[in-house]
């Protein structure tokens, strides 16, 4: 029941994403590193979550790695459909005090975070039935 605390940070196209822009619609944000099997399966059941929802949410993925190539490659090979933040000095990661990975925030329209999961990934329908929960 927390505010969600803004951010800006730089996708792997080095467009500036602001969450606070994102006010006003449900986000699914999903912190992750390469390094992190379970994250890779956090981010494919955000993407699907979102999808199943109308695509109306939106997700952002921020990545925690020190070399924003290994992020680059792996949103890739995904085919991730959400933007991926480089959070290369981890001042985001540490604004939200994450512990263990993948953490997946559920945050509703007015910036507030709902739901969240630590250490394993969401499924994609239960994530999908916490947005549209959050949506009507």
């Amino acid at each position: 029941g927390a505010a969600a605390p803004d951010f800006v940070l730089k996708d792997l196209a080095g467009r500036n994403q602001r969450l606070s822009e994102f006010r006003g619609e449900v986000v699914v944000l999903t912190f992750w590193a390469s390094w992190c099997n379970p994250c890779r399966d956090a981010l494919e059941a955000a993407d699907a979550a979102v999808a199943a929802a109308g695509g109306a949410p939106a997700a952002l993925a921020v990545n925690l790695d020190r070399e924003p190539d290994q992020a680059k490659s792996i949103a890739a090979s995904l085919g991730l459909r959400q933007p991926t933040l480089i959070d290369s000095r981890q001042a985001v990661g540490r604004l939200y005090d994450v512990q263990h990975l993948p953490l997946t925030l559920l945050i509703d329209r007015e910036g507030v975070v709902r739901k969240s999961w630590s250490r394993e990934p969401v499924p994609a329908d239960v994530l999908a039935q916490q947005i549209t929960e959050l949506e009507q």
